[in-house]
């Protein structure tokens, strides 16, 4: 079973990743995009705000952290002193270690992988998260110097400083393959169950990536510079037993993600009749870009939910009754 999703975030005056301080100068960082030209012919190179596929992951591992001790699922005392130690650093300096183990004793390790180059051991993760990056298509993009001055001490001058801020409307992609969680190849080359409690464990992976939208989590640089945020659009696909990816969260003249998801959804079990592919897709459509009457396809099931956390409970309910509602 596959969870793929798709985000659609405005967000004003936000320094979520600052990529160097060189001098009174902190750069945001940014990313080269493609624009269609507006004659039709190619595209062109914009430079643009964006937040790293990492900063967003970490956020992520820190939400999974907090929702798996409230539910008392495992989590590695590495993992759960990640401030201390300035980072999850997953056993990296171990120099042995067991898979199995590894992934039995932390939720946070087997949800988001690891290495253990001396051990000469890894995990590839499950979830994956593309960068933040505007939809240049449906809105502009800024990124502004800010100008601020430090307080001088007695006797010194203030001193000046620049931070740049970006503002657009961002997509953000999240991939989560749930037949991977808690499993590990066995020695038949099968997949191998290894956690007695492997649907708490998918809804903790699940609700932690509404914690991290919702709340916020990741980023840094918010004590002054905490974004005016609001997730104002998704789309999601739950497939089985062939994965699907949703379409990015684009929105341009005559195309919309949530209606190109669901038409590509809707070939797509046609395509894997054979092996009986079912696709579930669930959309949040603040934006007003599709009409309720357009959302039906042949073979595929499309549920309208008003926002993230609805949608996370949704496709919770969804997949705990695909995995067979107990214990796997």
């Amino acid at each position: 079973m596959f969870l793929s999703m798709s985000f659609r975030l405005r967000v004003e005056v936000e320094a979520l990743n600052m990529v160097e301080a060189m001098g009174a100068y902190s750069r945001h960082r940014t990313v080269s995009l493609l624009k269609p030209r507006s004659d039709g012919k190619g595209y062109r190179l914009v430079i643009a705000p964006a937040v790293s596929g990492q900063a967003i992951a970490y956020g992520y591992m820190k939400s999974l952290v907090e929702l798996a001790q409230k539910r008392n699922l495992p989590v590695c005392d590495q993992c759960k002193s990640y401030e201390d130690k300035g980072g999850f650093i997953k056993h990296g300096t171990d120099k042995s270690g067991d898979l199995e183990e590894l992934v039995k004793n932390c939720v946070v390790e087997d949800v988001t992988g690891f290495m253990v180059a001396q051990a000469k051991i890894r995990r590839t993760s499950p979830i994956q998260f593309s960068y933040m990056v505007p939809d240049i298509d449906a809105s502009d993009v800024a990124i502004d110097p800010q100008f601020h001055v430090r307080g001088a001490k007695p006797g010194e001058n203030p001193q000046p400083f620049q931070v740049e801020s970006g503002t657009a409307v961002y997509m953000l992609g999240v991939s989560l393959d749930i037949d991977k969680i808690g499993v590990v190849p066995g020695g038949d080359g099968k997949p191998k169950v290894v956690v007695n409690n492997r649907i708490e464990r998918v809804k903790a992976a699940i609700q932690a990536i509404a914690n991290l939208l919702e709340g916020l989590s990741f980023g840094a640089k918010k004590a002054r510079y905490l974004p005016i945020y609001d997730v104002i659009g998704a789309v999601t696909a739950v497939s089985h037993p062939v994965q699907f990816m949703v379409s990015p969260a684009r929105v341009t003249k005559n195309d919309n993600y949530i209606a190109r998801t669901i038409a590509r959804a809707s070939n797509y079990t046609k395509l894997f009749k054979d092996v009986n592919e079912v696709i579930k897709i669930f959309y949040m459509d603040k934006e007003g870009v599709i009409s309720e009457s357009n959302v039906k396809a042949e073979g595929v099931e499309v549920e309208k939910v008003g926002d993230v956390a609805e949608l996370t409970s949704k496709v919770v309910e969804f997949v705990v009754k695909m995995l067979g509602g107990g214990r796997a």
